[in-house]
């Protein structure tokens, strides 16, 4: 019999991967998970679809990104196809028949600050998918990172209807925590943290405010690039050791448009053979191959001139 925590390993896989398809295959053959296997085969299978606590218009909107996400984690259909298709879905729910994507972002933000919430569009990982919440606080947090020590401001947002792709394909089990705005805010999604943690202090502030200082010294630079030198941070702070093995994990050279798995894969690739190192030696490995980083990034972005 296969340990239920291998179980959910196997299904985490799945979903990492964006295969909706496969995860419920997988779920079939497992008895002891029949009742969420028939939840997925509502949603997925049966098109019976999630209704949010918000206006109806609203609603309408975010069944337009439920569709999406059938058609390309569920359905596997080509992600041009599914994106030009959502959009065309949306376009004629505010019709705006002529709108470009820039035109219907901006109408949906109006929509939904109009009824009271905050929203984000985009994409993530290279999926679009809104991020809907109801109240933001602002606080200050002072962080260390490899090359600097400065305060930060940090959005501590809550009450979310919505969280993008992965937070649905799990049925809220898995989403992100937070990111970094391009002005350097860093947004962090309160539920999900302990502030006590190392999971905040470390894998959000440390991750996150590195971002926000490679967004400051090179400007616009590419998802991972971004993602290799804030997981190096991590390695360089944590004292989990198994946070190397589940970088690896998540390693796949193959999702070109996931700046996450294509860092991860890197990471691998330099230090895979440390996964059962001490973590002083992973530390001391990580340092070295972000001070790499640093010279590496000097030579294929332009230094930003300070302000």
């Amino acid at each position: 019999m296969i340990e239920m925590q291998t179980i959910y390993e196997t299904l985490g896989g799945f979903f990492i991967r964006g295969d909706v398809a496969g995860a419920i295959a997988y779920m079939k053959g497992i008895p002891e998970l029949n009742g969420i296997t028939q939840a997925y085969i509502d949603v997925f299978e049966n098109e019976r679809y999630v209704r949010y606590d918000v206006p109806d218009g609203l609603n309408r909107i975010l069944l337009c990104y439920q569709q999406y996400f059938r058609d390309v984690f569920y359905l596997h259909e080509d992600h041009a196809r599914a994106e030009s298709a959502l959009f065309e879905k949306l376009k004629r729910e505010l019709a705006l028949p002529d709108g470009s994507p820039e035109e219907v972002e901006n109408e949906m933000q109006l929509r939904f600050s109009r009824a009271g919430f905050e929203v984000l569009f985009g994409k993530t990982n290279g999926y679009r998918g809104p991020y809907v919440w109801k109240e933001t606080e602002p606080v200050t947090y002072e962080v260390e990172l490899p090359e600097t020590v400065s305060s930060y401001r940090i959005n501590m947002l809550r009450g979310f209807v919505f969280r993008s792709w992965m937070d649905y394909l799990t049925f809220g089990k898995k989403g992100t925590g937070g990111w970094t705005s391009p002005d350097g805010t860093i947004n962090c999604v309160e539920n999900e943290y302990n502030v006590n943690s190392e999971r905040f202090r470390v894998s959000l502030l440390k991750h996150e405010a590195q971002h926000a200082e490679d967004f400051r010294r090179w400007g616009d630079m590419e998802p991972k690039d971004l993602e290799y030198r804030a997981k190096l941070v991590e390695l360089i702070y944590t004292r989990e050791t198994n946070l190397l093995a589940k970088f690896c994990s998540e390693a796949d050279p193959e999702r070109t448009d996931d700046g996450h798995a294509l860092a991860s894969a890197r990471i691998k690739s330099e230090m895979g053979g440390l996964i059962a190192a001490d973590i002083a030696e992973i530390q001391t490995r990580a340092r070295a191959l972000f001070a790499a980083s640093s010279r590496e990034m000097e030579r294929i972005y332009r230094v930003k001139a300070p302000t």
